[in-house]
């Protein structure tokens, strides 16, 4: 069974197939103004997919921290990759504080940050931190966030020939340069119907078998049941 995540994009996904089938019965099909409307419904739809996609990405690191905070493992139990980047917001704010006004934020640290990198005490871990560095899912960060769960290479995780790899990898960078670039004011980006339906597939693709790696992943990491 796959993530709830996963499972909430897969329902998404009829959305952008919805969108796509939106035209005006009274347009003839080459008319200038038919052209005008295929080309604005392809251009909603790339963006659709792109945050839907996204939203996946979001939804299930949240899912997975959830899981872990409900095992109240001892911060020595959580990986180095993950402990470093959840303390990176609060170090962060130490270091841009004077000196000489650091003792409160240091007492807050030692109170309700320090646990994490303790042997003898549990607490709870902030999604949003792990994924503050993320702006879009460009085919590098999904690399990034994937490893912070435990898989080195995605993309190599989830295909065996070079090929697959590439075309998975350029069908979701030129998915989100496409978003990009709409939301930018770019009037000359769009897609047409087989963009969309190609770019469909390869999210769909690389989110299913993602789904999958992960849940083995973190199975194997925590000594636990496969979350899905």
């Amino acid at each position: 069974m796959p993530s709830s995540s996963l499972q909430a994009l897969i329902a998404a996904l009829d959305e952008v197939t919805h969108l796509g089938a939106a035209s005006h019965p009274t347009l003839a099909r080459n008319s200038p103004e038919s052209l005008k409307l295929a080309r604005a419904v392809g251009r909603g739809q790339a963006v659709l997919l792109s945050s839907h996609f996204e939203r996946y990405i979001y939804s299930v690191n949240e899912e997975l921290v959830t899981l872990l905070n409900t095992l109240n493992l001892a911060g020595d139990k959580i990986p180095d990759r993950i402990r470093l980047q959840h303390s990176i917001v609060p170090i962060d704010e130490l270091g841009r504080t004077g000196w000489e006004n650091r003792a409160p934020k240091l007492l807050d640290f030692t109170a309700n940050e320090a646990w994490i990198w303790s042997a003898h005490s549990g607490g709870a871990i902030l999604h949003d931190r792990l994924l503050m560095w993320m702006k879009a899912p460009h085919p590098k960060d999904l690399v990034r966030f994937f490893k912070l769960w435990g898989l080195d290479d995605i993309f190599k995780q989830i295909t065996r020939k070079e090929s697959s790899r590439k075309t998975l990898w350029l069908g979701v960078q030129g998915l989100v340069d496409l978003r990009n670039n709409i939301a930018h004011g770019d009037y000359t980006a769009q897609a047409t119907q087989a963009d969309i339906k190609r770019y469909m597939r390869g999210i769909r693709d690389f989110c299913e078998r993602a789904d999958r790696h992960l849940s083995v992943s973190i199975a194997k990491q925590f000594n636990v049941p496969r979350p899905w």
